[in-house]
């Protein structure tokens, strides 16, 4: 049979245990409180760890194994960059070059080449000859027989980076590096273009358009972004065809991104170190034409280091 308990026995009891479990109760929730703060800490402090290690890796990757190829394709990217100034001096010759002061930007800049191919540039500058279209016809040979040399040795390069043992074949590999800066080279060429011409191109938009134009604050911005965008582009190009096994975009995205951020950092930083630095003095008249091939070298070095980390992330999906 139940017995009835009276309502105020029941209140007693529950603050009797209230009482008891108190200062358990405190204790516990002080012991709750401080592992969410430790674990607070310590979560960010176990990300910034593994980040650093697999940008170590990254770098293990990439140095020794890539240094010579780096270097290489430095050397090949000068031996592209004259007959590509080929083209834009047959373009600055042209109506549209006049129009964004392209013209005068090559003649400011045929200063700073070696004395041979400064007098070829400034003669052809100063002739005017009508027939530029062999002028670039000739720039366009040029750049696709070392453009292509040196979309082979990034091929390379991205092979080594990956451990890859089976490597396409010599037809294989020209037909692949010529298909591959078809490809990028317009995008490669674009965000050159909007990085180092940007402010004549900018002068040029302020004559057409107007210079109290609602635009005329955002081209400033408007211009990194997209040279950005276009090294990011034709980065993830290059990862993608680089080798047969990648089947998927979305794994070279990542390293495409590395790979311009660092870009975007290393151009600023050795900017500002050639505009500070008195480095003429020990190279003299080479000394541009060394800044172009160390800016060269550091450019090639960032396309392997995209290349690691999307390697890096690539092991870490593989089943261990």
């Amino acid at each position: 049979m139940a017995t009835a308990v009276p309502f105020s026995c029941l209140g007693s009891a529950v603050r009797n245990s209230r009482l008891i479990a108190g200062p358990n109760l405190l204790l516990v929730t002080r012991h709750s409180s401080l592992a969410t703060y430790l674990a607070g800490i310590i979560a960010p402090m176990i990300s910034v760890g593994r980040i650093a290690e697999r940008g170590y890796r990254m770098f293990s990757r990439v140095f020794p194994g890539c240094s010579m190829i780096s270097q290489a394709i430095a050397f090949n990217l000068f031996l592209a960059f004259f007959p590509t100034l080929l083209i834009a001096v047959a373009l600055a010759t042209t109506r549209i070059g006049g129009k964004t002061s392209l013209l005068e930007l090559v003649k400011d800049f045929t200063e700073f080449l070696p004395p041979g191919s400064q007098g070829i540039v400034s003669e052809f500058l100063v002739k005017r000859s009508p027939e530029a279209w062999k002028i670039a016809l000739l720039g366009w040979s040029g750049t696709l027989l070392a453009g292509s040399q040196v979309m082979k040795l990034v091929m390379e390069g991205i092979h080594i980076i990956y451990g890859d043992e089976e490597k396409p074949g010599f037809l294989h590999r020209q037909l692949r590096g010529l298909l591959l800066l078809l490809i990028t080279i317009a995008p490669l060429l674009g965000a050159a273009i909007l990085g180092i011409l940007g402010k004549p191109l900018r002068h040029w938009i302020a004559h057409e358009v107007g210079k109290h134009s609602i635009l005329q604050g955002r081209w400033n911005i408007f211009f990194p972004v997209a040279a950005m965008v276009l090294a990011m582009l034709a980065l993830t190009v290059i990862y993608r065809v680089a080798r047969a096994k990648e089947d998927s975009l979305r794994n070279v995205l990542p390293g495409a991104a590395v790979a311009t951020l660092l870009w975007w950092i290393s151009d600023a930083v050795f900017g500002a170190y050639v505009r500070r630095v008195p480095y003429s003095i020990v190279y003299g008249g080479l000394a541009a034409v060394i800044g172009l091939i160390i800016w060269m070298e550091i450019s090639a070095v960032i396309i392997f280091l995209g290349a690691a980390w999307n390697a890096e992330l690539a092991a870490s999906r593989k089943p261990s």
